[in-house]
């Protein structure tokens, strides 16, 4: 199989970009890198936390910082954030330094995933179930045409490193 110097995995919150990236890196023998972690480490605070004190843009420019640096790296898994490839010019940075992968995933399957994970992610939590809807449709209406820009679009569904590898590479 023909290897890329690097992937990035994006997609919608909850879509599982994390988990599966840290088993594709495994199985490609490559190191894995989640953005959210590298940007936590470096600020020293939660991702929720630091969207909620800085707000989007600043946000987006310290995201956006972050993965400048780690494409620095090669022989590289990065599991981007669900906004990462919407702002500042990131979709083209990473078209240029890589591959992306899109995790799709249905609507009410990103809903469901949401209700279990409203912990961790407070722009969604106390939302009723048409209220959560309406969020990923939002979501989807402003980030789907950047996603659709990956040069692997794979069902989340059922996901396994065996189906990525699968649409990389048929002969697999």
């Amino acid at each position: 199989m023909k290897q890329y110097v690097r992937y990035f995995i994006i997609g919608y919150k909850n879509s599982g970009k994390t988990s599966i990236g840290k088993k594709f890196a495994k199985r490609l023998n490559m190191d894995f890198v989640d953005l959210d972690d590298v940007i936590e480490k470096r600020e020293g605070k939660s991702i929720p936390a630091l969207y909620s004190e800085l707000g989007d843009e600043v946000f987006r420019v310290k995201e956006w910082e972050a993965l400048k640096e780690v494409v620095k790296k090669d022989n590289l898994v990065v599991s981007l954030g669900g906004g990462t490839p919407c702002y500042c010019d990131n979709m083209n940075l990473i078209e240029k330094l890589g591959e992306a992968i899109y995790i799709q995933l249905d609507n009410d399957t990103l809903v469901s995933r949401l209700k279990e994970a409203t912990k961790d992610r407070p722009i969604v939590l106390n939302k009723t179930d048409d209220e959560l809807r309406l969020y990923v449709k939002e979501i989807r209406d402003r980030f789907e045409h950047h996603y659709l820009r990956a040069k692997y679009c794979i069902d989340g569904r059922n996901l396994s490193v065996d189906k990525i590898l699968s649409a990389i590479d048929p002969k697999i």
